[in-house]
């Protein structure tokens, strides 16, 4: 896994300028950044065209001489994986914008085409986006998703793998996004007198509530917690070992949560909203005093307030990868050997990443067209 901490400036990145190459806002910001790759032999070469070599062969193992590729995307993690709207009827909220995407596309370039990607956006909520990749409708699914061993299996049905994740790509740090004056600048000075907001079934949930104790290192839920319901059920409190909420899912009884309560004067309230928006309005508003998600994320929308909002409480100690997610299936794992091939070689075995895309938001392009196979 590489390291590196980069100084970049967005400011030559805006939409109105680099059209769909780029996240929506200018930034500049010194952001750490890492990506490691789990394909098996094929990171370890310095040379440039190291990186490459698996590519033939893994194209050659697909089923078919040219693959139609269905890729679903999150529709609304700027600058990851976005779309122009959020209007399903819209023709804009199938096409994709930002660093996943643009791998994608470079990914079919570099393959020559054999792998045709027809995108479909695939909005809020994020909850469970990883499985859809199993539902028949897609062939790969991606949006900022985070890969853990257990999101691989329906809560329901936990015996039987559904997906696989590919190659990790991207990484993530969770933090907090507060007013700027704020006092809070770590986790620890979240308290009963604070609120913090959140999105069902996310790793900056589940991150915040183990943070903050109101859950265990198993996700389970601190007894005498009130967990009050969005089905017009009431609410329920939590005993010893209960209910569980992790970032592959949650006790059925409150998978429709909209506030946790937990007892004691150390922990925040949490309240749960379904849009980027929502949390900052409420933010902004003083409805609550700090949104619970990833860094990259919130450091867009920091930029975008015009400096009404800051960054803070970085958990460096906790990093996430990303990856895209594929069908439990001899055929998905034909495409996600393929992909994880065709991404070793546009991110030059980890070298190049998400800084270099932020800086050139044609590298991953001009990568492709260098080393396509003949």
């Amino acid at each position: 896994m590489r390291d590196d901490r980069v100084a970049f400036d967005l400011s030559h990145c805006d939409p109105m300028t680099r059209k769909s190459r780029a996240p929506g806002h200018s930034l500049s910001f010194v952001f750490l950044c890492a990506f490691w790759l789990l394909a098996a032999g094929c990171g370890n070469s310095s040379r440039t065209d190291g990186a490459c070599a698996e590519v033939p062969g893994a194209l050659d193992r697909l089923e078919s001489p040219n693959a139609d590729i269905r890729y679903g995307f999150f529709t609304a993690f700027n600058p990851l994986s976005y779309a122009e709207t959020q209007d399903p009827g819209d023709p804009a909220f199938d096409a994709p914008r930002g660093y996943e995407p643009d791998l994608v596309e470079a990914a079919a370039a570099l393959s020559r085409n054999r792998l045709r990607v027809a995108p479909a956006g695939i909005g809020s909520p994020f909850r469970g986006i990883w499985l859809k990749s199993a539902s028949g409708r897609f062939d790969m699914v991606g949006g900022g998703i985070t890969a853990l061993e257990e999101r691989r299996f329906d809560p329901d049905y936990p015996e039987i793998p559904l997906i696989t994740f590919g190659a990790g790509h991207v990484r993530f740090l969770q933090s907090l996004l507060v007013r700027d004056g704020s006092p809070i600048m770590n986790h620890g000075d979240l308290d009963s007198s604070t609120s913090v907001a959140v999105t069902r079934g996310t790793t900056g949930e589940s991150r915040l509530l183990q943070l903050t104790g109101i859950t265990d290192g198993e996700g389970y839920v601190r007894a005498g917690t009130v967990i009050r319901l969005g089905d017009g059920s009431g609410e329920v409190t939590a005993e010893a070992r209960t209910h569980r909420i992790t970032a592959a899912g949650s006790t059925e009884a409150i998978r429709n949560r909209v506030r946790l309560l937990a007892p004691g004067d150390d922990v925040p309230l949490v309240v749960y909203f379904s849009s980027d928006a929502e949390q900052v309005a409420a933010l902004e508003d003083g409805g609550v005093d700090a949104v619970a998600r990833g860094e990259t994320g919130n450091l867009v929308l920091a930029r975008a307030s015009g400096g009404r909002l800051r960054v803070t409480a970085v958990n460096a100690e906790n990093p996430e990868i990303g990856a895209f997610s594929y069908p439990n299936t001899p055929k998905g794992d034909n495409l996600r050997l393929a992909m994880d091939a065709l991404v070793n070689c546009l991110t030059d075995g980890g070298k190049i990443g998400f800084a270099s895309w932020h800086e050139n938001p044609e590298v991953f392009l001009e990568r492709a067209r260098r080393h396509a196979p003949d």
